[in-house]
């Protein structure tokens, strides 16, 4: 899927589902159990997808990216599909939203800043995370990803100190494209020998404890990445945030989809 984590799935001109990188991993974690290299993609696109109009707010996008936990909205008029819209495009939008300056030439001034730009990364991040050793092997920690809902791990050393963040694009890379190999033998033998160390991202942008909301939500947008662990002043990770995190503190805790 190179650069794109979702893809719209159409029957005729109808949208019928959304596939997404995230399906095909899951395939990974099951193909002892199942061929998914024959499998149709009807078996595991997410349908009916959730979709949103393009007259809609951008409140509105959040509370159901956020509300139903999904990555993406494909954007629908009278049946046709125009578009589709991220979570990141989201997140990038209400960073950099404003509003006109009032002499009629377009130019946008900075709009008021809302009260969750006030916040500390620490009243939204997850506390005690997950974790990966770089010695866990690309099995173990597909199966942990699986279990726990979770599509990153900071990968930590003996002394709790961030060395990587392990994601599953990373691990996708590692082991090939899921519609090509998940049912060969040498997929298989990726799995349960390649370690955390060889695949995971190294180096990876960190925040320390205290720093504002805004300044992680500028970084997930102006560098496209999906988490930011949280450390402390000896660089021990205490916490994980996502763009995810900063989304719903965006839309607070009042606004609510039906």
């Amino acid at each position: 899927m190179g650069d794109v984590r979702h893809l719209p799935v159409m029957g005729g001109d109808a949208l019928i589902g959304v596939l997404s990188e995230r399906d095909l991993l899951r395939r990974y974690a099951e193909a002892g159990r199942a061929v998914a290299a024959r499998e149709k993609i009807g078996l595991m696109m997410s349908s009916p997808p959730v979709t949103i109009g393009p007259d809609d707010d951008l409140a509105a996008g959040i509370a159901l990216v956020t509300t139903r936990g999904i990555g993406c909205l494909p954007v629908v008029e009278h049946g046709r599909l125009l578009g589709i819209v991220t979570r990141r495009d989201l997140l990038a939008q209400e960073s950099v939203d404003g509003e006109e300056d009032g002499d009629g030439d377009g130019d946008r001034v900075p709009a008021a800043r809302p009260a969750w730009t006030g916040l500390l990364v620490d009243a939204v991040m997850s506390r005690d995370p997950l974790t990966a050793s770089p010695d866990d092997t690309i099995r173990i920690v597909l199966d942990r990803m699986e279990h726990h809902g979770v599509r990153h791990l900071p990968v930590v050393d003996g002394e709790r100190r961030v060395i990587g963040v392990l994601s599953d694009r990373d691990v996708r890379t590692a082991i090939g494209n899921p519609m090509q190999a998940v049912a060969s033998r040498d997929a298989q033998v990726r799995i349960e020998s390649t370690r955390v160390a060889a695949a995971m991202t190294r180096a990876p942008l960190t925040l320390r404890a205290g720093t504002r909301l805004s300044r992680a939500a500028t970084l997930f947008a102006d560098h496209k990445i999906g988490v930011l662990p949280i450390v402390d002043d000896q660089d021990r990770l205490v916490g994980m945030i996502s763009y995810t995190d900063v989304l719903r503190a965006v839309l607070g805790p009042k606004r609510e989809v039906s």
